[in-house]
Formats: structure tokens, C-alpha cells, sequence
């Protein structure tokens, strides 16, 4: 996390509140208690192999506060001020598994309103990395390592592996195994 960052803020219709942004320090609008949303977008990596269609995961390191050593999404986090939410994507994924994206190549999948308590509006997206090259870099220490895992290993790993939050975001991991299991396939043919 940088120092300068400021997140997003939208008003609850969806509308970007444009006049300066909300400190990471103030963490999270819990829900009820104000007016004020933040964006937040989540980013998997799929390929097809093989073995069908892989998911890639990102473990997150021992230096990071909030889920140490826990496995998560490829890639994923709060919308900058200003910044548009794909842009938040292709950023994400250069910041935390060092990938470059095309943003033309994002595939939207679902948006949802609230998280864990929490005012934040989450945007899905999927990257087809069939045929890419396996050249993921994690220089500023948030992730330790990344793993691809079968589709049809999908819910055991989720619950033996990945972080709480991750493992109680039944929707969003619905939504992710539906897409992965239908488009996707779709998607790598």
C-alpha cells in the first residue's frame, strides 16, 4: 500500500464522489454507518489445459497485516481515486503477481454491493493466460507465491487453503466456478 493512496468513493447509487478520496487509514465504510461506498475490484487468471480449465490462486506473503500466508485471488484490491475500475485491474495484477494485462482482454463477470459487513462495490474479472508464459514477479512483498489449480480441485482447495474472508464469500465464489466452469470453457476453445 502506498502512502499517497486514496480510494475511490462512490455515493450508494453507484455515482463516483469526486472530491478527494478515502485514506486506507480509515479503513473500510462499515455498513450503516454512512452514506459512502469504495470500489474494489477482483481479477482470476484462468487457463485452459489438459487438465480443463485452471484458476490461478496468489498466496499471500508473511509481511502482509491482513491474512498472512493465507491463499486469495490472482489479484485484487481497492480502486485509486480517480482511477477507472479496470484500470484498478490491470494495476492490481502488475502490483501484486507482476503480470501485464490488456485491459481490452478483461472479461466482466459480476459486480455485488456490500462485503463482510462492509460498504464496498466488488467488480469481477477474468483474463484468459492460456498460452502465456509462467513469468509471475512479486516485488513488493504482498505475494510469496502463486499456484494453478483444476477446476475440479476448485472447491476442495477453497476449503482447505484459501483466507476466512475469501472462504465466506459464498457468491463470489459461486460466480467465479459458474463463470469458469461456462464462459470460460467457452472463452478457451
Amino acid at each position: 500500500m502506498y502512502h499517497d493512496e486514496m480510494w475511490q468513493e462512490f455515493y450508494p447509487n453507484g455515482d463516483r464522489i469526486m472530491d478527494g478520496g478515502r485514506s486506507p487509514k480509515d479503513g473500510n465504510p462499515k455498513s450503516g454507518e454512512e452514506d459512502v461506498w469504495v470500489g474494489a475490484t477482483v481479477l482470476w487468471l484462468y487457463r485452459k489445459t489438459e487438465r480443463g480449465i485452471e484458476v490461478l490462486f496468489q498466496k499471500r506473503s508473511h509481511f502482509v497485516d491482513h491474512n498472512p500466508d493465507k491463499w486469495d485471488i490472482s489479484a485484487g484490491g481497492h480502486v485509486n481515486y480517480g482511477e477507472s475500475i479496470t484500470d484498478a485491474a490491470v494495476r492490481e495484477a502488475r502490483e501484486e503477481i507482476g503480470v501485464k494485462i490488456d485491459k481490452e482482454k478483461l472479461k466482466y463477470s459480476f459486480s455485488l454491493a456490500g462485503s463482510s459487513g462492509y460498504n464496498i462495490l466488488v467488480y469481477g474479472y477474468f483474463y484468459d493466460w492460456t498460452g502465456q508464459e509462467d513469468s509471475f514477479h512479486f516485488d513488493d512483498n504482498e505475494v510469496s507465491e502463486v499456484k494453478w489449480v483444476a477446476l475440479e480441485e476448485f472447491d476442495e482447495f477453497v476449503r482447505g487453503n484459501v483466507k476466512e474472508s475469501l472462504k465466506g464469500a459464498y457468491h463470489t465464489l459461486g460466480l467465479t466456478k459458474y463463470w469458469l466452469e461456462y464462459y470460460g470453457n467457452l472463452q478457451a476453445e
